[in-house]
């Protein structure tokens, strides 16, 4: 019978279940300062691209809650238009403009998108911050 021995390998044990432990509460802190981010950059680029000061629909973007999606048990985190701006969809994709009798006048207002837009140029900015978060939680473990 062969014996053989590994040194260190509690050390590495204790600090991995030391990981395992902070993991949840450090992705929850991860995720929803991305997500802040990302609502500044939307609001920016709505300032921008839309242009008009009426109404309360800088005042409706809102960063969400952190939660685990159901597809496939990632952690997200969402930026969406509320309350008090319930018309943020008809500036994203469009609408056709209707009189307050009701009555459509047949002229098409285009969308924005500018959800879209925000998401996908911060989509580089959110992968940069991913690997220093990923290298900040794997210190631990290169002791």
């Amino acid at each position: 019978m062969a014996l053989f021995e590994i040194s260190g390998i509690d050390d590495f044990v204790d600090t991995a279940n030391l990981v395992a432990k902070t993991y949840p509460k450090e992705v929850k802190k991860f995720m929803q300062s991305e997500g802040t981010k990302l609502k500044n950059r939307t609001i920016k680029t709505a300032k921008s691209t839309v242009g008009e000061k009426t109404g309360n629909y800088l005042k409706g973007i809102k960063r969400g809650r952190h939660y685990k999606y159901s597809g496939n048990g990632a952690d997200s985190i969402r930026v969406y238009s509320g309350r008090p701006a319930y018309h943020g969809h008809l500036i994203e994709y469009g609408h056709e403009m209707v009189t307050h009798s009701g009555e459509r006048t047949g002229k098409y207002v285009p969308g924005h998108l500018v959800f879209r837009n925000s998401a996908d140029a911060f989509e580089s900015t959110y992968e940069g911050d991913c690997e220093r978060f990923a290298d900040k939680i794997t210190n631990p473990l290169e002791r």
